[in-house]
């Protein structure tokens, strides 16, 4: 009997979008109802901006995102309510799992005593992770998401333009999906660091990778001269330098990297809002100096014997950490942040499940590993059905943070209950005298127009 012929590559690809259609639309299914909430009224619904084509195109000289605004202005114009907007998020994070399928086929090409399905598990992993879940069903979280598309975008086509020494590909598409991503997120900008960590780590690092980075750089080049002479920009960097102090950023940010990096390793208590410290200077946080550290020696000694290991934990220092300790937030950390950082992560994880075990007992670990994720996803989705649900599962894991209790409260004051609602907001100052925001609110509890939103941070 002859043997069965080889399935096509194109056959392959196609079986696998197939399977992470399944997978995205199970995990995300029960999201689809659910409402605009918290940032979203501030960014969408009651931002003119995005409500018609001749009011985007006008935000275009002041404004800062302008394709992630259009992304937005398209869901409104189609007026399908919040779940159009839930579906476009779920079709872009169905492409974000195609294209670090594409990326970890790139990768495990050289390796052939990998299994051929170890691509397919880590886009699936990542499709399923529960702590992507605040970058899709979040309606605002798409930002990291859309970002991520494009960043993802253009690191494929920088590899292709390897791989075929293309230049349409290295000039001109690469470069392309760089100012795609910035103008969704300017967290994007650290996207020609990552050609460099993708060049070492998959690529072999070519002694001519600084020509065919050219274009992106001088890209880079661009949007920072862009950035600093833009008054959004100039303002939000003022109040940064005000903020805290370096060494108080770097302690504060170590300790947030090390605690996101945990949410994604173990997410079983996933806060859109922790309460992490802010540091004032760097001795207050010596432990999370040297977990930091820790991980880029690790990153560094790993390169040789493990080096799927170090692209996953060089590649999570860059995204996490040097752009928030120059540019601090006001929120130390969110889940969102994991979403770019995600995918080096699973297939990190998925390689060493299968370097350390036979093939048998390494599928049925990672399936074991979809399927909690799965479900873990699947239960966190829950807490994203009205915002008194998501608010009161942060206020279980961040019982002593204020401004939880006082967004607590205002989703209480517009459900029409006061009682519960002042009880919130006599918490929030009970933990914080000084909250202005729940002051307020508590004045205007009994006069509150149906329907506004005040007093919420």
């Amino acid at each position: 009997m002859s043997p069965s012929p080889k399935p096509s590559a194109n056959s392959e690809t196609l079986c696998a979008f197939g399977w992470l259609l399944l997978a995205a639309c199970l995990a995300y299914a029960n999201t689809l109802g659910t409402p605009f909430q918290f940032d979203d009224y501030k960014v969408i619904v009651h931002f003119p901006g995005v409500h018609s084509w001749d009011a985007w195109r006008e935000g275009l000289t002041h404004g800062i995102r302008p394709l992630l605004k259009a992304s937005y202005t398209l869901d409104w114009t189609l007026s399908l309510g919040a779940t159009g907007f839930h579906l476009t998020n779920l079709f872009v994070h169905l492409l974000n799992g195609w294209l670090v399928y594409r990326l970890t086929q790139h990768y495990c090409a050289r390796h052939t005593e990998w299994p051929a399905e170890l691509p397919l598990f880590v886009a699936l992993l990542f499709v399923l992770h529960p702590a992507h879940s605040e970058a899709v069903s979040y309606l605002s979280g798409r930002s990291a998401s859309l970002m991520t598309m494009f960043y993802l975008l253009g690191l494929l086509a920088y590899t292709r333009g390897r791989q075929q020494a293309s230049a349409l590909h290295l000039h001109l598409l690469t470069p392309l999906c760089f100012a795609a991503a910035l103008l969704c997120k300017e967290t994007a900008v650290t996207f020609p660091f990552a050609l460099l960590l993708w060049e070492r780590f998959a690529l072999d690092a070519r002694p001519d990778k600084l020509r065919a980075q050219g274009a992106t750089w001088a890209m880079l080049l661009i949007a920072t001269l862009l950035f600093l002479f833009s008054e959004v920009f100039q303002s939000h960097m003022a109040r940064s330098a005000q903020f805290n102090t370096l060494g108080g950023n770097l302690a504060t940010q170590a300790n947030g990297m090390l605690w996101l990096l945990g949410q994604w390793l173990l997410p079983l208590w996933l806060n859109i809002d922790p309460d992490l410290p802010l540091y004032r200077n760097a001795s207050e946080a010596p432990l999370a100096l040297l977990g930091a550290l820790a991980l880029a020696v690790a990153a560094w000694r790993l390169r040789q014997p493990r080096p799927w290991l170090a692209f996953a934990l060089a590649w999570a220092l860059l995204q996490l950490l040097p752009l928030y300790v120059l540019l601090p937030r006001l929120d130390i950390a969110n889940e969102r942040q994991l979403y770019l950082v995600g995918w080096p992560l699973a297939m990190a994880l998925c390689i060493e499940l299968s370097a350390h075990l036979n093939t048998r007992p390494a599928h049925t670990a990672m399936m074991a590993l979809l399927l909690g994720a799965g479900l873990l996803t699947v239960q966190r989705n829950i807490d994203y059905r009205s915002e008194i649900a998501l608010w009161q599962a942060t206020a279980q894991l961040s019982p002593n943070k204020a401004r939880v209790h006082n967004n607590l409260g205002y989703a209480w004051l517009l459900a029409g209950r006061n009682d519960e609602a002042r009880r919130e907001f006599q918490r929030t100052l009970q933990l914080n005298p000084h909250h202005t925001e729940a002051a307020g609110n508590l004045r205007r509890l009994e006069n509150t127009t149906p329907g506004a939103r005040p007093g919420v941070e």
